[in-house]
């Protein structure tokens, strides 16, 4: 390779991003296959546990049993995700009278037994590739 391909090719690839992480978000107990998933990967407390926005975002068509939704070059470091399945395709996680989900729904770590799990119980780890499962409640 004639030296200054070399020097472009290499100035080129130390000008691309560090963002060669993979997340694979697995979502498993979907029971109904109308609508889609819902799922939203944040990096901090402040983004995650307010109205923040998310760093990613995707909207993924649902299938009987298990889905999985890919997000790539993300930036490494810690994050944590929420989804809903919005069933009846209106825009937004459907509750009951009482305030309760009326769509199925989960976090990151599967927390949130009783409520929306703060960012620090449903944060892991992006270092490289990496599969989580969150089970729809």
């Amino acid at each position: 390779m004639h030296p200054r391909y070399f020097l472009v090719a290499s100035a080129a690839l130390a000008a691309a991003p560090a963002f060669a992480n993979q997340l694979a978000v697995e979502v498993t107990g979907i029971s109904d296959v109308r609508g889609t998933l819902m799922v939203a990967v944040y990096d901090s407390s402040e983004t995650f546990d307010g109205e923040g926005k998310p760093v990613a975002a995707k909207r993924a068509e649902v299938g009987a049993g298990t889905v999985v939704v890919t997000f790539d070059e993300l930036a490494p470091g810690e994050h944590a995700v929420k989804l809903y399945h919005d069933a009846n395709g209106n825009g937004e996680l459907d509750r009951n009278m009482l305030g309760l989900p009326s769509e199925g729904y989960g976090f990151s770590n599967n927390g949130g037994r009783y409520g929306p799990p703060p960012f620090e119980e449903a944060r892991f780890t992006v270092d490289g590739d990496t599969r989580i499962s969150i089970r729809l409640r």
